[in-house]
Order: structure tokens, then sequence, then C-alpha cells
């Protein structure tokens, strides 16, 4: 079956021509500061964050930040609407056309932009160096809102690398890249083997780069589906009780992940055993901290919804270790369930609404669910910090009770 895509065409003013195109929930923020994904600084009636578009695919919703000049959608000034296939939206001098359909037919739905913008899960990136750090760069592997993922090879030994590469709009001033190097720095400290290992980084050809161990991931979900519940329910537990020890390393030397989900969990098999690693560790909290301003804002929020602690939407800034163990609650939720925490199928809800009602029952979705499962994510999920687990250590005990009654049961 092919996936929804939403594909934004700037067809009007500035920036005319670019086009970004979305396969999985992400958000989109026009305006003047540097922390937009369309950032137009010359712009004068733009306001510095002007507006945001919610995606889901298929769903979209556009939210207009109290700018000053207004957001308009189908020439209709709006604060909040849900986004269809062929709406127009303006702020400022720019107006972009919303493409809405299936992976398989994007090509049609670029239309003169297809033989020049290839397809990506975000925006797509300056045209890349072949090789980085002695690394010859093979084959991509994702991407992301900071950057592309490649696999990567060392000519002489064969040695294989995972190598992230973040575009050249992010390294925009010396300060930046010095920023960035020396978080990256502290984070090749981190030495565990739950959490996957820095190797270097660097700048080449204006791209900054990280250099990272390369895990042959398999499809984890796709594995967990062919499962019946309480081995969904014992292998999913077993790998959080892998990913939680990293968490508790990290966590001791006062770094916080900030973006725990599915798919930053790389799992490989080793004969017949499952191993987890936790990958992007602390990226996005670390830049935070150190003023690196494309990475976030006031009115921006960073992370993934359906994965984020109450406080962490309020402010990302407030991303805490209990913002880690609410993320892997949510994480354990969908790995079992399939779904996410959030019923946002409809993407006509707001942040507030999904932080007054808070995550689905996991009863709802899995009526046979056992009591012990529920009892680990109500905790886990507890929207005040003070009732969750206090320690990923305090979480991972619970799944190992949780992990031997599903193994008991199959």
């Amino acid at each position: 079956m092919a996936s929804a895509t939403v594909i934004l065409e700037v067809v009007d003013g500035p920036a005319s021509g670019r086009v970004f195109r979305y396969l999985q929930q992400d958000l989109f923020l026009l305006g003047r500061s540097d922390s937009a994904d369309l950032c137009l600084a010359d712009d004068s009636h733009l306001s510095r964050n002007h507006l945001r578009i919610e995606i889901d695919p298929p769903h979209c919703v556009v939210t207009d930040l109290q700018s000053a000049n207004g957001t308009f959608v189908n020439g209709e000034r709006i604060a909040e609407r849900t986004l269809v296939d062929g709406d127009t939206i303006s702020g400022g001098q720019t107006l972009i056309r919303v493409r809405i359909g299936d992976d398989e037919g994007s090509s049609e739905l670029l239309g003169e932009f297809a033989d020049v913008n290839p397809p990506a899960d975000t925006v797509v990136m300056e045209l890349p160096p072949t090789q980085v750090g002695g690394y010859q760069l093979t084959q991509q592997l994702g991407q992301g809102t900071m950057g592309v993922v490649y696999r990567a090879m060392d000519p002489s030994s064969g040695a294989l690398t995972a190598v992230k590469l973040l575009s050249p709009a992010i390294a925009a001033s010396e300060k930046s890249t010095q920023a960035f190097l020396r978080e990256a720095a502290i984070l090749q400290q981190l030495d565990h083997k739950r959490i996957v290992r820095f190797i270097s980084s660097g700048v080449e050809q204006g791209h900054l780069y990280l250099i990272m161990e390369y895990i042959d991931a398999i499809d984890l979900t796709a594995t967990l589906n062919a499962l019946s519940l309480p081995s969904r329910i014992r292998i999913a537990a077993g790998l959080l009780r892998q990913i939680l020890d990293g968490l508790d390393y990290a966590h001791d030397r006062g770094l916080v992940h900030r973006d725990i989900k599915p798919r930053n969990i790389l799992v490989s098999r080793r004969d017949t055993a499952l191993k987890a690693k936790l990958a992007d560790f602390g990226l996005a909290k670390n830049f935070l901290e150190a003023g690196l301003t494309r990475f976030s804002c006031d009115n921006d929020i960073k992370g993934t919804l359906n994965y984020m602690a109450p406080e962490q939407v309020e402010n990302s800034r407030y991303a805490t270790p209990a913002s880690d163990i609410f993320s892997c609650g949510a994480t354990l939720y969908t790995l079992i369930s399939g779904l996410p925490i959030y019923n946002l199928k409809n993407s006509d809800e707001s942040l507030d609404v999904i932080l007054r009602k808070g995550p689905v029952p996991i009863a709802d979705r899995i009526p046979e669910a056992p009591t012990e499962l529920i009892d680990v994510l109500n905790r886990a999920l507890a929207a005040d910090p003070i009732q969750r687990f206090q320690s990923a250590a305090d979480m991972r005990m619970a799944l190992n009770v949780l992990a031997g009654k599903a193994a008991a049961e199959t």
C-alpha cells in the first residue's frame, strides 16, 4: 500500500520554486527567524515566527503564530485551519500550495519540480559531498529535520560507518559551527553499549557532519506486527529495558535525549537475540543549551508530538530525564499497539487539546492488554512528571516484571 505524502510548493515570493516533501509526522515553520524551515529574513511583511504547519500525512493543519500581518488560506485570514489538497497558504510575500496524495503519485504531484527535487522525507538538501572524513558515502539511509544519514565505507579497510550530514543552512556562522563541534565532542564521551557510538565530527564542503557507528538495523515494526500480543509485549519490553540501561548512563551524566521514538531505536539481530541501541542522542538538547538558535526558539516545538511529554510540548526547554521516561512509555505503547498515544487522525486538534486529553488509554486500543502493561504505561505517561518513574533504572525494573509475565504466557 502506498504511503501518504504531503508536498508544500512555494509558488510565489522570494523562495518561489522550493519544494518541501513529507512522508511522516513533522512541523514546518515559516518566518524571519533563523530557526524557520523556510527563513525569509528580508521579507518585512513576515513576523519572526509567522505560521506553523503540523503535518501527519495525509493530514496537516496550519496555525497563525499571532503574526502582525496575518496568515491566509485561499485568501481568507485564519487563526487555524485543516488543509486539503490544492489549498494555498500565504504569509508575507510567500504563497504556498498544498498537495496531498500517495507516495507512488508524488512525482505527479511535484509536476515540473520532479526532475530537480529527488524524493526525501523532508526538505531536499544541497548536493552533498561524496566523501566525508575519509569515508566514501555509499547509500542514503534516511532523512530528518536536521539532516541526511548515509552509509559510508572506509575505502582502505571496507569498514562501514553512518554519516549524518547537516545542511550548510545550519552552519550559518562560525559561532554556530564551533558550538556544533563542541557539543558533538561532548557526545563522543558517551561510551555505552546501548548508545550508538560517535566516532568523529567536522566540516566538509560547507556541511557539518557526524560520523557514527553503523548498525545493520532490522525492520522492528514489521517484526513485532507478525507476533502474538504476549510476544510483542515480551520483546518490546525487553528492547526498552536495553534502551533504559543506556538512558540511565546518560542521565547520570546530565544529558537528555529529548526525541526518543521507535525511529531512533536501532535494533540488530545477533544470532537469535535482538540488540537495541539509542541513536541521535542529545543533539537537539545540547544545541539548545549551546545557543545554536537554528534548532530551537520560543515558539518552536522540537521532538515528535506523539512521543513528547506535556512539559516538552509546552516548552522544549523544559525537557528533563522525566521527559525521556514519558517518551519511552509512548514508544513502548506504539511498539505493542502499532498506534500512537494520541488520537490525532483528524488533525484538527490543537496542542491545547492534546495537553488536556492526554494519551488514549492502552485498553481502548487493546482491550486484552494485561494489567501489568496498563500499570507501566499509566505511570510512564503520567501528565505530572512527579508521578512518573523517577529514573530510567526504576522503569527498567518495572519492565523486568512485565517481560517476565509476558514470557510466561508465550
